[in-house]
C-alpha cells in the first residue's frame, strides 16, 4: 500500500513527544505504532501537538485508535485540491446588477441604490470620494441618524465623521483572497484629487515614504520580524519594491518560511512553514501597471478595513495575506493560520509601548456545504421523519436560501486545520469573523436549538450524522456556527447545556442599509445569519468599497482614481458591495480604533467591552421579530433576530488602558483647530 502525507494531533506535548519517539524506531510496541521507522516531513516545531508522517492508509487507521492520538487526517497542505473550496463558496458576499458612477462629496447616505438595486439620480463622481455611503456615519451614533426620514431613500446627511482613533499601532491582516494593493484607496502620494483624513499617516512599517501603505505577511513580514537576515545579505535577499518600499525577494521570504537555515538563528525553532511557491507580489497583488489575479473580494474587504476613504483603521499596521484565493494562496489554511500565529509571537517589540502591537485578523469567508440529504430530524429534543430532498421541515428548507444558493454550515469535528486555527487565536490574535449569509441561525451551546440537525435515521447519535465540506467532516447541525465562526472553540464536541464553552472568534451580522416600518427601525438584512452566537451586527449591506476595475459588479468611478505620477493599467473604482463579507471588515477596523487604547486586550476583553458599552437598540428602533419554536413554521421572517441581541456596533465610549507614555514625542507638524484647552495632569 503507497505511503500518503498524514498530519496527526496529540493531546499534549508529551504525547506528540513520545509517538513521534516511536514512530522514528522500527519497534512495534505499541501495536498501534507500525513496525518500521516512519519518515518525519514536517515536524511542525511551531506546534506542540501537529507533526506530518508519510504512512500507509492501514498504518494511519492504526494509529487512529491510540489514545494518545486526537486527529489524523491527510495533510491539507500536501492535497490542496482535496480540501480547499473554489474561492467563490468562500465568499460571505451579496452580489449586485452592475451600475456606474454615483455620489456627492462629503455626503452620507443610508441608501444609495433603490430597493431594486437601481443608483439614486443625484449621485455624483466628479467630486471627492468621502463617506459616501452607511458604513461609517451610520456608526457616528447609537440611533440611525436617518431614522426620520419620510421616504425609504432616506436624503443624505451631509456632515463630518468623527473617530476617536484609527487603529495606530495595530497589526491588522486581512485574510481573503488577492488584493490589488496598487488601487488608489491604498496610494499615498501622485494620486490626482486625493482627500485623505486629517490625521492620515501614509507609508507603512517598513518605510513610511513609500507610495503604498499595504504589506504582505508571507512576502514582507520575515523582513519585519528578521530584519538582521535579510541585512545580512542586501544584493540577493532585498529589492525595491515599484513604491520605493525595500521588501525580501520573493524567493527570498519564501525560502526564509520553508527552509529553517534561511532565517536568523533565533527563529529557527518553529521549523518550515511550507508555503506556496506561487505566491509572488505580481500574482497575489499586482502593480500599478497590473491588476492582481483574483483580488475582487480582498481588495473590497481591504479597503473597508483601513482604505484612505472607506476604512476606520486608515492608520493601522495594514497587511494582506492571501488565504484562500484560486492558484496563488499561501497553500492551505492550516498554513495561513500557522504563518499568522508565527507573525503575531514574532514581530518586533513596538519601542513606543514596550511591547508587541496587537494583531487582529478579519475573515470574510466560510465553508458551507449544499448537501441537505437525510430523511430525519431532530429539534428541541423531539424527532421525526420526512421525505427526503424536497420534503424538508421548514427550518432545514429555508438554510441558505436567500444569499447563499441552498449552502448552509455545520460545526466541524477537529481536525489539523481546525488545531491550527485553535493555536492561532490561543497565540492572542484576535480573530473577526463574518458570520455568513445563509439566514442561519447559530446558538450558543445554552439555547435549546444548538443541536438542532438533520439525520439520516432516528438511531443516530450527534456525532455518528456526518458530511463532508471540501475534505473536512462536519455534523449534521444545522443551528451552530460554522467554520472559521467556531475557531479556537475551547472545548470538543459537547451537548445540549454545556455553558462552559467558549468561542474567541467575534462573530458578526449584517445590518441593512434601508430603515422599515415607516421607516423607523433599522433590521439585519434577510440574508445574515442571526441567532444567539452572533456578537452584533454592522453596516454591510450596499457599502461602498474599492474594486480594480468596472468588472465587479455595481460600480462607479472615483475622483481619486488617476495617477499623476504612477501609470495604471485599470480605473481604479470602487463598487457596491454587500454581505457579511463587508460587515466583518467594517467591525475589524473600527475594533482597531478600541484595541489601540486596550493593547493588553483578549477577544474576552473585547467582547465584554462590546456587551457592556455597545449598548442594545431599544424594541422601537431595530426589528427584533418573534422566534420561531416549531420546526415547521415561521422560518421565512428573514429579518428576524432569532435570539441576537439588538446589538449594532456604534461608537460607543472606548476606555483607555493603554495610554501613550509621558515621554512619547510625535515627529513631524501638528494641526490644530478650533478651540484648545490645556490643563496640568498630577
Amino acid at each position: 500500500m503507497s505511503e500518503k502525507y498524514y498530519v496527526l494531533v496529540t493531546n499534549n506535548k508529551a504525547e506528540f513527544t513520545e509517538i513521534e519517539a516511536e514512530l522514528k524506531t522500527s519497534d512495534s510496541t505499541p501495536a498501534t505504532i507500525p513496525d518500521r521507522s516512519v519518515e518525519c516531513t514536517d515536524a511542525k516545531e511551531h506546534s506542540d501537538t501537529r507533526g506530518e508522517f508519510l504512512l500507509t492508509e492501514d498504518e494511519a487507521d492504526s494509529l487512529s485508535v491510540d489514545p494518545r492520538i486526537k486527529v489524523i487526517n491527510l495533510s491539507p497542505n500536501r492535497y490542496p485540491e482535496t480540501f480547499m473550496p473554489p474561492p467563490d463558496e468562500l465568499k460571505n458576499q451579496i452580489w449586485c446588477s452592475k451600475k456606474d458612477r454615483y455620489d456627492q462629496p462629503y455626503n452620507n447616505w443610508q441608501s444609495w441604490t433603490t430597493a431594486f438595486g437601481t443608483i439614486e439620480s443625484s449621485f455624483s463622481s466628479v467630486e471627492p470620494t468621502i463617506n459616501r455611503s452607511t458604513a461609517l456615519y451610520r456608526m457616528q451614533t447609537k440611533q440611525n441618524p436617518w431614522k426620520t426620514a419620510t421616504t425609504a431613500a432616506a436624503s443624505p446627511i451631509n456632515a463630518k465623521v468623527e473617530q476617536y482613533g484609527a487603529g495606530e499601532n495595530v497589526d491588522i491582516i486581512c485574510a481573503d483572497n488577492g488584493t490589488w494593493i496598487a488601487h488608489s484607496e491604498f496610494i499615498n502620494k501622485g494620486v490626482d484629487n486625493a482627500v485623505n483624513p486629517i490625521d492620515y499617516k501614509s507609508g507603512n512599517v517598513l518605510n513610511r515614504a513609500g507610495y503604498c501603505d499595504v504589506l504582505d505577511v508571507v512576502l514582507d513580514g520575515p523582513y519585519y520580524i528578521d530584519p538582521d537576515w535579510f541585512n545580512a545579505d542586501p544584493d540577493n535577499r532585498l529589492e525595491t519594491r515599484w513604491d520605493g518600499t525595500v521588501v525580501p525577494t520573493t524567493s527570498a521570504a519564501q525560502n526564509w518560511w520553508r527552509i529553517t537555515s534561511q532565517r536568523s538563528s533565533q527563529f529557527a525553532f518553529f521549523g518550515s512553514i511550507l508555503v506556496s511557491t506561487n505566491y509572488s507580489r505580481d500574482n497575489v497583488h499586482g502593480s500599478p501597471d497590473q491588476t492582481a489575479f483574483d483580488a475582487d473580494h480582498g481588495t473590497q474587504c481591504a479597503s473597508l478595513i483601513y482604505g484612505r476613504t472607506h476604512g476606520w483603521a486608515y492608520n493601522a499596521n495594514k497587511w494582506h495575506l492571501n488565504l484562500y484565493g484560486s492558484v496563488y494562496n499561501v497553500g492551505s489554511f492550516e498554513i495561513g493560520f500557522d504563518v499568522q500565529k508565527i507573525f503575531h509571537q514574532n514581530k518586533p517589540v513596538n519601542p513606543i509601548f514596550g511591547t508587541k502591537d496587537p494583531t487582529i485578523s478579519s475573515n470574510s469567508w466560510g465553508f458551507r456545504a449544499s448537501d441537505k440529504s437525510g430523511s430525519h430530524y431532530y429539534h428541541r429534543e423531539s424527532s421525526a421523519s420526512y421525505g427526503g430532498s424536497g420534503s424538508e421541515p421548514q427550518f432545514i428548507s429555508v438554510l441558505g436560501s436567500q444569499g447563499d444558493s441552498g449552502r448552509w454550515k455545520s460545526e466541524f469535528y477537529d481536525n489539523s486545520m481546525t488545531t491550527a486555527g485553535d493555536e492561532l487565536t490561543a497565540a492572542g490574535v484576535i480573530f473577526i469573523a463574518a458570520a455568513g449569509n445563509s439566514n442561519q441561525v447559530q446558538h450558543n451551546p445554552d439555547h435549546v436549538d444548538y443541536d438542532n440537525r438533520i439525520s439520516a435515521n432516528n438511531t443516530n447519535t450527534m456525532y455518528q450524522d456526518t458530511f463532508t465540506s471540501f475534505g473536512y467532516s462536519v455534523t449534521g447541525t444545522t443551528n451552530r456556527r460554522g467554520f472559521p465562526q467556531h475557531i479556537g472553540k475551547t472545548e470538543g464536541q459537547t451537548s445540549f447545556g454545556n455553558s462552559t464553552v467558549k468561542f474567541p472568534a467575534i462573530n458578526i451580522g449584517c445590518l441593512d442599509d434601508f430603515l422599515v416600518n415607516s421607516y423607523e427601525q433599522d433590521r439585519k438584512v434577510g440574508y445574515s445569519d442571526m441567532g444567539s452566537a452572533i456578537d452584533l451586527f454592522a453596516p454591510g449591506d450596499g457599502t461602498l468599497a474599492a474594486c480594480p476595475d468596472a468588472s465587479y459588479g455595481t460600480d462607479t468611478s472615483r475622483s481619486d482614481g488617476v495617477y499623476a505620477d504612477l501609470t495604471a493599467i485599470a480605473e481604479c473604482r470602487d463598487v457596491r458591495f454587500s454581505g457579511t463579507s463587508a460587515a466583518c471588515p467594517v467591525a475589524a477596523g473600527f475594533l482597531a480604533t478600541v484595541l489601540q487604547y486596550n493593547r493588553a486586550w483578549t477577544y474576552e476583553n473585547l467582547r465584554n467591552w462590546i456587551q457592556s458599552n455597545v449598548d442594545e437598540q431599544s424594541t422601537s428602533d431595530m426589528y427584533e421579530g418573534i422566534d420561531d419554536t416549531s420546526p415547521t413554521s415561521g422560518w421565512t421572517d428573514y429579518n428576524k433576530l432569532q435570539g441576537a441581541d439588538r446589538r449594532i456596533l456604534y461608537q460607543a465610549t472606548i476606555p483607555v488602558s493603554t495610554p501613550y507614555p509621558a515621554d512619547f514625542k510625535i515627529d513631524g507638524s501638528i494641526g490644530l483647530s478650533g478651540a484648545v484647552r490645556l490643563s496640568k495632569v498630577v
